[in-house]
């Protein structure tokens, strides 16, 4: 069975053991009577399948479809069905922040002269957007329809301008005195718009035990902080701080990315060891783009 989204080939081994943990895996899980969350999904798409929505759904719109799984897709093909403009799905490979993947033909989904690749960016001033495709440029990525070979891709911005900068500190302590010291001078300096500063400015951490640190580290610095779990998208005179994946679809003016590069810099040899390299510098470049006219980098040492 191929493994789309993923380069590193099994051996005969690996696939033994692969599926002796899943059927441990699925004895436990019936032996306990409980559902995961592919099993919802199955028994979401049999009961649509059963008993179809009346009134049908007119069309189902999906952002981010490359991080939904092959079950979810179908279900939702299963909702709008094959009526004309009836089903819309918006997704880039290249953005993916999980590991795996599939093809649109496996949902029963065929889209051939029917799509389209939309190349205007809206969000990112063009200093922002130029250092995060950095990041990503020589890796190949797995987009809905088959495999790129990499990712140098023609993109327009909107606008231009934009500023990043990159903090290098000796240390950890000195990184985060660095990180302090840029939020304060954004506080002190304002948005230039009458507003509060810290309102456009979120941190973005790779891990939930980062976030733990950070808002530690500025809590004790006096610096209002609002977890990206608690905003619902009003404004708030507070620096949002979460995880890249809990920011993913989220846009800031200013974003703050401490000790950025400390996955990616860690080099391996070996194919799954590219993979997840790969995939880190994936997950980093959604970090990165969630920067609208400013994106600091902040990192520890060579």
């Amino acid at each position: 069975m191929a493994r789309h989204g993923r380069r590193t080939a099994l051996k005969t081994e690996h696939r033994e053991a692969a599926w002796l943990l899943y059927e441990e895996y699925e004895m436990l899980r019936g032996r306990r009577g409980v559902d995961d969350f592919n099993d919802v999904l199955l028994a979401a798409l049999d009961e649509v399948r059963r008993r179809p929505a009346d009134p049908p759904y007119a069309a189902v719109i999906v952002d981010e479809v490359q991080d939904l799984t092959l079950v979810g897709v179908r279900l939702l093909h299963a909702l709008a069905g094959d009526g004309p403009n009836g089903l819309l799905l918006i997704g880039d490979g290249q953005q993916a922040v999980y590991p795996g993947g599939f093809r649109l033909a496996e949902a029963g989904i065929a889209i051939k002269g029917r799509g389209a690749v939309l190349r205007t960016n809206y969000r990112n001033a063009a200093a922002i957007l130029d250092e995060a495709m950095q990041v990503v440029s020589d890796d190949p990525f797995d987009d809905l329809e088959g495999p790129s070979p990499n990712g140098r891709r023609a993109v327009e911005t909107a606008y231009d301008g934009g500023r990043v900068v990159r903090a290098v500190a000796a240390d950890a302590a000195e990184h985060d005195r660095l990180l302090v010291a840029a939020l304060r001078r954004l506080r002190e300096d304002g948005d230039g718009g009458g507003g509060g500063a810290l309102a456009g400015a979120a941190v973005l951490c790779r891990s939930i035990r980062e976030i733990e640190h950070y808002h530690r580290v500025l809590t004790r610095a006096g610096l209002p902080v609002l977890r990206l779990e608690n905003y619902d998208g009003r404004p708030a005179e507070a620096i949002k701080i979460g995880t890249y994946h809990r920011a993913k679809g989220l846009e800031f003016k200013q974003v703050f990315l401490p000790r950025h590069d400390a996955e990616i810099r860690a080099s391996a040899d070996g194919d799954p060891a590219r993979e997840r390299a790969e995939l880190a510098r994936r997950r980093l470049f959604v970090a990165m783009t969630r920067a609208r006219d400013l994106l600091w980098l902040g990192s520890v040492g060579r």
